[in-house]
């Protein structure tokens, strides 16, 4: 029996000695093992410096003036010659019309006569007890014969302006060739004077230089005649004269005859005055129909004079944007025909941004444009022009305008902007990747160094930040009691979580 027991001894100590390795290597390479099954992670110091942010947005590109072509009358479309998108110039031609009054005429003229008989039937039936029929006569013929004098007066040809001045220029030649008639007289005088007093000399020196003085003076005088001769002749001053004395007989006929008219409405009125408050407004209102069938005669006088001018041209440069009619169509008057989108007035842009981001911008700051991946045109350069309360958001928003320049801009053209906000210090800065964001907000991960009794521990620390300012690599934050000296995760090989050990890059 002992030597059973003597002969298990040996193999019961070899098997402890051989769980005593094992439990060894175990523990020796736990933390190892350990290690290769943690998150790996990068990790960096904060640090201070500074930053130049960038304010990035995208807007609609607007011109700042558009251009309506527009018509006083309504008039028929022959031909639109310009499409879609076309470039225009100053007086290029844009439409041509049929601008003869044609069915606006006949109508003016319609409503013209329908006046005139609404007239004389209220004349008919609102007379009052009075027999107003010689008064109204009176006036009629006083109308009629003032429309004709002013017809007589409106053909002739007179431009006082074109008078006066030939008038100076032969007022001029008159003077100068009565001055030198006047030198001849004197001449002549002088000479029969010196022969009375000396008959029958015959030439003498002094007689002579006589002579000579009458020979002068009647070639200066009929220089002077030729002189005012092609004056009056260059300036047509006789036909002139001629017209502006019918004018003037036109104009007095046109005078009398409103003379006329005032006194046969001035006569009437007194007689209606006369007459009691049923008269009174009997005469208010045949003055507002004499008014409307007045102002209905200058309308068709104004259709019957009207031009023959069939093209309508372009006022300004730029782009065609809007087409509102064509061939065959009826113009509207005032109605928008075709819109040009003015280019020299340049194009604007907004975007928004919040308030204290257009407090570290200023006008005149220039900004980058990107018009998209899909354009190889030349670059454009937008520069800001004003900054506004954005109508969205007055509260807490505001709108930077910016004036964009380029070849090839148009209008509606979707464009990014991005322009940079003013350099300023930070305390700490961290890579732009190293900020995370949940629903609990903005925070970074810290690491957190522990001691134990196999070596470090690492722990991802979560610290809840507020951003300050990004640009495109570094972001600028403060809180949770970061300091200089925080060793902040920035990149991990898998997600991670607060509170989870990991493993350094560079501390395997």
């Amino acid at each position: 029996m002992k030597n059973i027991e003597a002969k298990k001894r040996p193999w019961v100590m070899t098997a402890a000695f051989v769980f005593m390795v094992v439990m060894f290597i175990l523990m020796f390479f736990s933390n190892t093992i350990m290690n290769r099954s943690l998150p790996e992670v990068a990790a960096q110091y904060t640090q201070s410096g500074n930053i130049t942010a960038r304010i990035r947005g995208s807007g609609t590109v607007s011109a700042n003036e558009n251009f309506s072509v527009t018509t006083e009358r309504t008039h028929t479309v022959r031909e639109v010659l310009v499409r879609l998108n076309d470039e225009v110039s100053v007086g290029d031609v844009l439409i041509t019309i049929d601008q003869k009054a044609g069915s606006e005429l006949e109508t003016a003229r319609a409503d013209l006569h329908r006046l005139e008989v609404d007239l004389e039937q209220w004349l008919i039936m609102s007379r009052p007890n009075v027999d107003y029929a010689s008064l109204n006569r009176a006036i009629q013929r006083a109308r009629d014969e003032l429309a004709e004098a002013q017809r007589e007066r409106a053909a002739i040809s007179y431009d006082e302006a074109a008078y006066q001045h030939a008038k100076t220029a032969v007022d001029a030649a008159r003077a100068l060739e009565a001055a030198w008639q006047l030198e001849l007289d004197v001449a002549l005088a002088a000479l029969a004077a010196y022969d009375a007093i000396n008959p029958g000399i015959g030439d003498t020196p002094e007689r002579d230089a006589l002579v000579n003085n009458v020979s002068t003076a009647r070639a200066s005088h009929f220089n002077a005649w030729e002189a005012r001769m092609r004056v009056e002749a260059s300036t047509n001053f006789v036909t002139l004269e001629a017209n502006r004395s019918l004018w003037n007989i036109a104009n007095s006929r046109v005078r009398s005859a409103q003379d006329s008219l005032d006194s046969a409405n001035e006569a009437l009125s007194n007689q209606q005055r006369a007459d009691g408050r049923e008269s009174e407004l009997f005469n208010l209102t045949l003055q507002e129909k004499n008014r409307e069938i007045e102002k209905k005669r200058a309308e068709v006088a104004e259709l019957e004079k009207e031009g023959t001018t069939t093209e309508i041209k372009s006022l300004v440069s730029g782009r065609v944007t809007q087409i509102n009619i064509k061939s065959g169509d009826t113009t509207t008057p005032e109605s928008p025909l075709i819109v040009i989108e003015v280019s020299d007035r340049g194009y604007t842009l907004s975007i928004p941004v919040s308030a204290e981001q257009s407090t570290r911008v200023r006008v005149g700051d220039f900004a980058e444009v990107d018009r998209g991946w899909w354009w190889w045109g030349d670059p454009l350069t937008a520069i800001l022009t004003g900054i506004r309360v954005d109508p969205a958001n007055p509260t807490t928003g505001r709108l930077l305008v910016f004036s964009v320049h380029g070849d090839d801009i148009e209008s509606n053209t979707q464009l990014n902007i991005t322009i940079a906000q003013r350099s300023e210090h930070y305390a700490i800065i961290v890579p732009k990747n190293a900020v995370r964001s949940d629903t609990n907000g903005d925070f970074v991960l810290a690491i957190e160094s522990r001691s134990s009794p196999l070596g470090n521990r690492y722990i991802a620390t979560r610290v809840d930040v507020v951003i300050l300012a990004s640009d495109d690599t570094q972001t600028a934050i403060s809180g949770g009691g970061l300091t200089g000296w925080d060793f902040i995760i920035t990149h991990s090989d898998r997600p991670i979580e607060p509170g989870m050990q990991v493993r350094l890059v560079d501390n395997p």
